[in-house]
């Protein structure tokens, strides 16, 4: 009977220890469950996670950065007039990313041509996240520039191209524009050429002008008295010795750009070869771009660099602020050891105001 009553006992004790257990084993269990689940709740929110509550239209417009709004209840369309700087084709990509990325859809766009008072225009038709249908005339402003799209572009007149010249080019960390003379070089001059880096290629052609003499007949100069086959042969032949070349700038040419039959001859060739035109004579009484609305051609006169004016850095930061308050603007300066010294931290600058550095061909379309 003892026996039993001690078994008893011990089974009594065990059980009383076995709840013990499982009720700390619980308690612990509890407490990190809400420690953890406080610490959640403590996490900072996650901002990017929140849906932005920002109407659709009103979130596309900021992404195209648009200028000016409007709606049109007869064409029942929106009016959208996008910052000069880039081109509509890079609205329409920005658009497609856009509203494919929010839900959108695009359902038809198309550039339009043919509607000579718009600088550049598109059509755009699109569903927003809700499936409705929406259209948009885009259009990009002619006079108005977006915030930081300002371009400047910078070329060098080369008269001689050492080995200190090219290394100090390839050194340079953007875009750049070499004027060259085709003819009367020297043999080495051409692979030398070749060695230049990141660089565009222009014809610089020397034309009529009260400074031609003798030594300027192996550059083969455009001559009032020339016939259209002669001018014809002369770019023809500049372009085939500079096939990548990208237009034609005027050297010396202070009578040329004043006569209009040698200019039609000279554009139209121009024309033909693909190559826009660039009048640097800074004549006032030219007339290149009176002739270039007939041809018609991309025509643009552009002052170079004259030391007799200013200094070369003063000439540096009126381009600068050319940039910045035109939306576009271009140097021209004699390509030596020191001119190159000199706009060695150009980049810099012109990033520091907003302003892109660009090839002559990319201005010539602003």
């Amino acid at each position: 009977m003892k026996k039993v009553k001690h078994i008893l006992a011990i089974f009594i004790v065990l059980s009383i220890l076995s709840g013990a257990a499982f009720i700390f084993q619980k308690s612990e269990f509890s407490s990190r469950f809400f420690a953890e689940e406080k610490a959640v709740a403590e996490q900072p929110v996650d901002t990017i996670a929140v849906q932005d509550t920002t109407p659709f239209l009103d979130r596309f417009q900021q992404h195209l950065e648009v200028l000016q709004s409007s709606y049109s209840k007869r064409k029942n369309q929106y009016v959208w007039t996008l910052g000069k700087g880039r081109t509509i084709t890079y609205y329409l990509l920005q658009a497609q990313r856009f509203l494919k990325k929010n839900g959108g859809k695009v359902l038809y766009m198309e550039e339009i041509h043919d509607n000579p008072s718009v600088f550049q225009a598109a059509q755009l038709i699109a569903t927003n996240p809700d499936g409705d249908t929406l259209r948009f005339s885009l259009q990009v402003s002619e006079s108005i520039f977006r915030d930081n799209a300002s371009y400047l572009s910078v070329a060098f007149q080369v008269t001689t191209l050492t080995p200190e010249l090219i290394v100090a080019l390839n050194e340079l960390d953007y875009p750049f524009d070499l004027l060259v003379t085709p003819f009367g070089v020297s043999k080495e001059f051409f692979p030398d050429l070749d060695r230049v880096k990141n660089k565009e290629l222009i014809l610089w052609l020397l034309m009529e002008s009260p400074n031609l003499d003798a030594r300027h007949k192996r550059m083969r100069p455009l001559r009032i008295h020339h016939t259209e086959e002669q001018i014809e042969n002369i770019i023809t032949e500049a372009k085939a010795l500079l096939p990548s070349s990208k237009g034609i700038a005027t050297r010396l040419a202070e009578h040329a750009v004043e006569h209009k039959q040698l200019l039609n001859t000279i554009l139209k060739n121009s024309k033909q070869q693909g190559l826009w035109f660039m009048d640097l004579s800074q004549n006032n009484k030219s007339i290149v771009l009176n002739v270039c609305k007939d041809i018609p051609i991309v025509c643009k006169a552009i002052n170079p660099y004259n030391p007799s004016n200013s200094s070369l850095d003063d000439y540096i930061k009126q381009k600068l602020r050319g940039a910045a308050r035109n939306g576009v603007s271009a140097m021209i300066i004699p390509l030596t050891k020191q001119n190159l010294e000199k706009v060695k931290a150009l980049k810099s600058k012109a990033t520091n105001q907003g302003t892109t550095i660009v090839n002559l061909s990319t201005f010539m379309k602003y």
